[in-house]
């Protein structure tokens, strides 16, 4: 089954945004009409206990109970102008009065005789058949002392028929407000994402080799600038990883040629006419040497490429410094005499490392040493307390390293000097090796150099503690 594509954004932001209208409109909306409904409900019940009062006032200055039913067409004043409202007077008994309307006439819903009165003076709400009421109830007493019973009911208002048209009003305005802030939202989030569209054309003009192109920081919006930025630092990483790679190749089949241009020139010429036994075996047996340097080669190039991609598998143990600087130095000893130098060992501690990938990282430096180093020189391996872990450093007297050239050191098929690495069989990979092996380690290699001075390559552990001790 195809995993369904995610919707646009321009979609997902119009839709939340009609969402949000529709949410906003009917909150407004139900606000203004509840509040205007308390105000209209509340001028109602202040007009409903009025008319209690004008009717009350009536009943306490007639003379009797026969005389509120002979002045009838006062209260019907009262009430005149007020259609919704109904008014029941009776006797302390309970029976009936007057009415101000006729159940009998075609409303028996309206009978008021049958309401069970709650509370006395105050503002109730009942329901008559489908309708909903308001009333007050009193007890006024006539000048001569009979008590009467006086209920008032408002059915409806003008008011309430009024909110109830409000309220439609209100839906309508707030259905065709979210269409039209939907409609303007798709603009709206259109002219907002012209940046975007801007930035996906600067993009699709970046190619393999346009990689030196970056998008316009300042022309985009202060919200995407963490992005631009990011997206340009990402391009400057693939700039110079893909500058990398083209110098890479291009120092791969140079530093491959020279030895395969070798084997066939010599095989050739051997071939050229007939060779004696002597001739054929030193023939092998130069083959043999620029076997072994395209083996090596091949060898370092498995290493970095495993390296980088973490398929190297640390065997870390607690290794005593002082000993494997000593092993170190033992192994090149021979190689140091014939090169007429010293090697000079000093520092003491444990570490927590990879034993074989210290010692080859330790040892190409010390390789390296040696080939620079002039005659009677001296090359020291150190081992020193940092603040943050081991530090182990190979310095060496020699011409030095230029300062232009220090960022580079430590790239593959990188020579300082090309003529005398070709010679000694360097494939200009040793470095890059050193710098992987630290990398693996969570540490980090430098060198400090100056031409004509002595030339220091550092080797920094994190999380160790290394002792200093006299020279050995």
């Amino acid at each position: 089954m195809s995993q369904r594509a995610p919707a646009s954004m321009s979609l997902r932001l119009v839709v939340l945004f009609g969402l949000l209208a529709l949410l906003i409109f009917t909150a407004v909306g139900s606000y203004l009409s509840h509040s205007l409904h308390v105000q209209l409900e509340r001028r109602d019940d202040e007009e409903l206990a009025g008319k209690c009062r004008s009717i009350n006032h009536l009943v306490e200055h007639a003379a009797s109970l026969d005389d509120i039913l002979a002045r009838r067409h006062l209260v019907l004043d009262t009430l005149s102008g007020h259609d919704q409202l109904l008014v029941r007077i009776a006797r302390a008994d309970g029976s009936t009065l007057m009415e101000s309307h006729d159940p009998a006439g075609g409303a028996p819903e309206l009978d008021l005789a049958h309401i069970a009165i709650r509370e006395w003076d105050s503002i109730q709400s009942l329901r008559l058949g489908d309708l909903r009421a308001r009333y007050i109830a009193s007890k006024p007493v006539t000048r001569s002392g009979e008590q009467a019973l006086v209920l008032v009911v408002r059915t409806a208002s003008d008011r309430m028929l009024l909110l109830a048209d409000y309220r439609s009003d209100v839906w309508w305005a707030a259905s065709i407000g979210t269409v039209l802030a939907t409609l303007l939202s798709y603009f709206l989030v259109r002219s907002g994402l012209r940046p975007l569209r801007t930035m996906a054309v600067q993009t699709r003009a970046i190619s393999a080799n346009r990689l030196d192109t970056r998008l316009d920081l300042q022309a985009a919006p202060r919200e995407l600038h963490e992005i631009v930025q990011s997206f340009n630092e990402m391009l400057d990483r693939l700039h110079r990883s893909f500058q990398q790679l083209s110098q890479f190749s291009a120092d791969l089949a140079h530093d491959v040629r020279t030895p395969l241009n070798n084997l066939m020139v010599q095989t050739q010429v051997a071939l050229g006419k007939p060779r004696g036994i002597d001739e054929y075996q030193a023939l092998l047996s130069s083959n043999i040497e620029e076997y072994e340097r395209l083996s090596r080669m091949m060898e370092s190039m498995l290493f970095l490429a495993r390296a980088e991609n973490a398929h190297v598998v640390l065997q870390i143990q607690d290794l005593d410094l002082a000993q494997e600087l000593n092993r170190i130095a033992e192994y090149f000893e021979g190689i140091a005499e014939e090169a007429q130098v010293r090697i000079v060992v000093s520092g003491s501690g444990r570490i927590q490392a990879d034993m074989m990938l210290l010692r080859r990282a330790v040892g190409n430096l010390v390789a390296n040493a040696i080939r620079y180093t002039p005659a009677e020189g001296a090359i020291e391996l150190e081992a020193v307390a940092g603040d943050e872990g081991a530090v182990i450093s190979v310095s060496n007297p020699g011409p030095g390293i230029a300062p232009d050239l220090l960022e580079r050191i430590f790239d593959r098929f990188y020579r300082a000097d090309p003529s005398r690495s070709s010679a000694s069989g360097s494939s200009g990979l040793g470095l890059a090796i050193v710098r992987s092996i630290m990398a693996l380690h969570g540490g980090e290699a430098g060198v400090r150099s100056a031409p004509g001075r002595l030339t220091i390559f550092t080797l920094r552990f994190p999380g160790t503690q290394v002792k200093s001790s006299g020279r050995t």
